[in-house]
């Protein structure tokens, strides 16, 4: 693995043109202008929680019972390796197609809040407005008076606990 970040500016081609209505638009690639660091691939520490080491895990709490010192250091070899290599095998086979589901989800997701969601909240709030002043009004005149004048009645009562 590579410590440098690699540079998609120098890897990709001239952005893309597409002719819409007699318009042409120039189609970027989101990561043109980005490098991606293959050495800190959580920069913002999002997966804090999974990060186990094999001391996070296996210790020897007392120094009377121990296993033998060779043992103890192949065990942390082969805990670290195992995990790595399972993990490399695991993304190897599931990191492509989950990215395209994630990809799918996100921009599916993106879609309903940019064209459904707040376009309906908007709607709902243009078309509640009358309602809302008209409720607004009715407890401000008739039922926020009744509790404060309850509430009036009621502040001057006392209760006191005599043990005995």
């Amino acid at each position: 693995m590579s410590d440098q970040k690699i540079d998609l500016e120098a890897q990709s081609t001239e952005p893309a043109t597409l002719a819409v209505g007699g318009e042409e638009a120039r189609v970027e690639e989101p990561l043109m202008d980005q490098t991606i660091d293959v050495k800190d691939r959580d920069p913002n520490n999002m997966n804090a929680h999974v990060r186990v080491l094999f001391h996070d895990i296996i210790g020897e709490p007392d120094d009377t019972v121990f296993t033998f010192d060779r043992v103890w250091i192949l065990s942390q070899k082969v805990f670290v390796g195992t995990k790595l290599w399972c993990y490399r095998i695991t993304s190897l086979i599931c990191a492509l197609p989950l990215s395209v589901c994630w990809g799918v989800y996100f921009s599916c997701l993106a879609f309903c809040n940019i064209w459904i969601w707040v376009p309906c909240l908007k709607s709902y709030d243009i078309e509640l407005y009358c309602i809302r002043r008209l409720w607004s009004s009715y407890l401000g005149t008739f039922v926020g008076p009744c509790f404060e004048a309850v509430g009036r009645c009621l502040s001057g009562i006392r209760i006191t606990l005599n043990k005995g």
